[in-house]
C-alpha cells in the first residue's frame, strides 16, 4: 500500500467556491433588500412623524389663544354675553308668590348637569320663601366671555348684584356673586354648568 492511497480523500474545492459564492449571493442580496428597504422605512417613519405632528398641533390649537372665538368674533360675543347674562339673571330671580315663573325659566334654559344642580338649590327654595315671603331680584352687573369655541361651548365670568326682600322690605343692601357658567349652544344658547368662581 502506498502512502498516497491511505491519506484521506482530498475535498474537492469547488464546492467552497460554491459555498463562497452562495454565501456573497445571499450577503448581496440581503444589502439590496436593505437598500431599497431603507428609503421606504425613511418614508414610512416621515409619514408617522408628520401624523403625529399635526395631532399634536391640532390639540394644541384647540388650547391656543387663537382657537378662542371670543378673540375673534366680537359680533357673537357681545350676543352671547347678552343672551347668557339675561337667561342667569331670569333663573335667579324668584317671588314667594309665583315660583313657577322661575321653574318655567330654568326649564327652557339649562341643560345638563345644570339641571340637578339647580333644582337643589331652588328645592330649598322653593320650600322657604313663602314662609318667609322671600323674593330675590338678581341683575347683571357684568359678564365677560372667557373662551368660545368652534364646537359652541361659551364660559362666561357672570357678576351678579342680588337683592332679597322679605314681605316686600329689603332684607339688606345688594350683595355680590360671581358665577363661572358654562352653556352650549343648542339652537340657542342653554346653560349647562353654574359654579361659584
Amino acid at each position: 500500500m502506498s502512502i498516497i492511497e491511505e491519506r484521506p480523500a482530498r475535498r474537492d474545492p469547488a464546492p467552497r467556491k460554491k459555498s463562497g459564492t452562495a454565501r456573497r449571493t445571499l450577503v448581496s442580496g440581503l444589502r439590496r433588500a436593505a437598500g431599497l428597504g431603507w428609503p421606504v422605512a425613511l418614508a414610512l417613519a416621515l409619514c408617522l412623524s408628520a401624523l403625529a405632528v399635526d395631532g399634536w398641533a391640532g390639540r394644541r390649537s384647540e388650547r391656543s389663544p387663537a382657537a378662542n372665538r371670543a378673540l375673534l368674533d366680537k359680533a357673537r360675543t357681545g350676543a352671547v354675553v347678552a343672551d347668557v347674562s339675561a337667561k342667569v339673571a331670569r333663573i335667579f330671580t324668584f317671588t314667594y308668590t309665583d315660583p313657577a315663573a322661575t321653574e318655567r325659566a330654568a326649564n327652557d334654559v339649562l341643560t345638563g348637569r345644570a339641571v340637578s344642580d339647580y333644582r337643589k338649590l331652588f328645592g330649598l327654595v322653593k320650600q322657604n320663601a313663602p314662609v318667609m315671603k322671600l323674593a330675590l331680584t338678581t341683575k347683571v352687573a357684568r359678564a365677560g366671555l372667557i373662551r368660545l369655541s368652534r364646537d359652541g361651548t361659551a364660559v362666561l365670568l357672570v357678576l351678579l348684584d342680588q337683592q332679597a326682600t322679605r314681605a316686600g322690605k329689603p332684607t339688606g343692601s345688594p350683595v355680590a356673586a360671581q358665577l363661572i357658567v358654562t352653556a352650549r349652544d343648542e339652537h340657542g344658547w342653554r346653560i349647562s354648568d353654574l359654579r361659584a368662581a
